[in-house]
């Protein structure tokens, strides 16, 4: 039997106002929900690789097991 689990993240994003629009700057956290870890960001690549990284952090140890395997 397939399970699943639910992993939460609050984005927060900063963008600084300035007159040259194509020159705009953002910057901002990413937490965690659950354990309330967070991180500062200011490009995308970072946020991706936050949410990765608690993702295989986190993941269940006997996630390769069968249902059966797991509960002998």
């Amino acid at each position: 039997m397939a399970t699943r689990r639910v992993e939460s993240f609050l984005v927060r994003i900063v963008v600084a106002e300035n007159e040259d629009m194509a020159a705009q700057r953002w910057s901002g956290r990413i937490q965690h929900i659950g354990t309330g870890f967070e991180c500062r960001i200011d490009q995308l690549d970072e946020l991706l690789a936050f949410i990765n990284n608690h993702l295989q952090q986190h993941a269940p140890a006997d996630a390769n097991k069968t249902a059966s395997e797991a509960t002998t």
